[in-house]
């Protein structure tokens, strides 16, 4: 086959939600684990000082104040930030426009080419591709230096991700896929 030769094609629309998706999945081990260390943290020393008032027979008024700020500040650590900075790279992503953003990939046999609705195209090469996840919407192939594609599930216009999958990461060797 020749290096052009199209494999699949993927059109995908992404909204709010279908993006929101996708980060809650591809969010970081590493964050997700530094705000549970912090969270036992913050418990432990929420155990102490209940201890201790218990221990010197201190107000439960003042225990009452702390689980308010505790509660605050987990909620903030594991819902409140997340939402953040999941909307601001949204928003980075729109820039600034009303309508939603468009993708399209296209697989060829080395390499797949992402093109925006402002004609961006962006190539990558199957060696570049690390693996992929799945929700219930999409499947998200990662990449290095931390890119993500999204794939629609419904949004194949040509092949299925099972002949994607099968060929970007099962499939020949590079050499193999260029000749």
């Amino acid at each position: 086959m020749h290096p052009t030769t199209q494999i699949a094609k993927n059109h995908i629309l992404i909204s709010r939600s279908l993006f929101h998706e996708a980060m809650r999945v591809s969010e970081s081990k590493a964050y997700k684990k530094s705000v549970q260390k912090i969270a036992l943290i913050l418990i432990a020393l929420y155990l102490a000082v209940a201890a201790w008032l218990w221990y010197t027979g201190g107000s439960l008024f003042f225990l009452l104040g702390e689980s308010v700020f505790l509660g605050a500040l987990l909620f903030w650590l594991m819902v409140m930030l997340p939402n953040t900075r999941r909307n601001s790279k949204y928003k980075a992503m729109v820039q600034g426009s009303d309508s939603l953003p468009e993708r399209t990939v296209v697989f060829y046999q080395d390499r797949l080419s992402v093109t925006s609705n402002t004609g961006k195209i962006t190539w990558i090469p199957y060696s570049d591709v690390a693996g992929w996840l799945e929700t219930k919407n999409l499947y998200l192939l990662n990449c290095r230096n931390n890119i993500s594609v999204l794939l629609d599930k419904k949004g194949f216009v040509e092949g299925d991700f099972k002949t994607v999958k099968s060929f970007v990461f099962d499939g020949p060797a590079i050499s193999d896929r260029i000749n």
